[in-house]
């Protein structure tokens, strides 16, 4: 009894774990992130993944590091945070009525990192509404990563007024 029960959940779970291990392209972004970060000497104070992303700070060198998975391409950028001046949520809601109700939806949730000089701005996405299947805590995730990068900021402001 006990090995046609071993059989059954071995038979159900083995290819189901095997697919979240290897079908998934979370490690071949969690990997290429590791490799980056290698090559450019970052160590990362905070990292977080999420739908096909994954964001990580060191604040020693003030280096933000973004990787998004893009229909199979790693788009990834770099950003030197002592170039920054300020950060921004850009929030994209669609207000609907809806049986005589009016909601509202999260279509794109970005967050724009603004470059002291007059260069174009950086734009990290956080939540695509054609992209990702669905919502989960972005909102929240993206307001904590402001307010991280936004102290990064702050303290190298500081450590420049100190000078």
């Amino acid at each position: 009894m006990i090995l046609v029960f071993a059989v059954v959940v071995g038979a159900v779970a083995v290819p189901y774990i095997l697919f979240i291990l290897f079908g998934s392209n979370t490690k071949k972004l969690s990997t290429f992130f590791k490799t980056e970060a290698t090559k450019q000497n970052l160590a990362f104070d905070k990292t977080e993944q999420w739908a096909s992303r994954i964001i990580g700070i060191d604040l020693k060198n003030n280096v933000l590091f973004y990787a998004q998975l893009v229909q199979e391409q790693i788009v990834h950028k770099a950003v030197d945070l002592s170039t920054i001046s300020r950060v921004n949520l850009l929030e994209d809601l669609q207000t609907k009525r809806i049986d005589g109700k009016v909601s509202s939806t999260l279509e794109n949730l970005t967050l724009e990192l603004i470059p002291q000089n007059s260069g174009a701005p950086i734009l990290l996405n956080f939540y695509d509404s054609l992209i990702d299947s669905a919502q989960n805590f972005e909102m929240k995730r993206a307001s904590a990563w402001k307010s991280d990068i936004q102290n990064a900021l702050t303290a190298k402001q500081a450590a420049v007024v100190a000078a």
